[in-house]
């Protein structure tokens, strides 16, 4: 994916607990079973993380529309 993309970026998938828990990641059990908790991470064209969340659940994640207003919003004050 990261070459068909043209991403000059480490991109991270399938990451096991080990894997993960060294760059900040958690874990959780429920009755889905264990999974990591995403991160969601807006990166500008240098390469500056400008925004981020981390969200154990849908509330507080990032839709598309709010992700949408970040970047148009940085990207008029460049």
């Amino acid at each position: 994916m990261r070459d068909e993309l043209g991403l000059t970026f480490p991109v991270a998938y399938g990451l096991t607990e080990s894997e993960f828990e060294p760059l900040g990641g958690w874990w959780t059990t429920d009755h889905h079973g264990r999974y990591m908790q995403p991160v969601e991470l807006l990166i500008s064209r240098g390469g500056v993380v400008f925004g981020s969340m981390y969200a154990s659940g849908p509330v507080g994640r990032m839709s598309v529309d709010e992700v949408l207003v970040a970047i148009r919003g940085r990207e008029q004050r460049s």
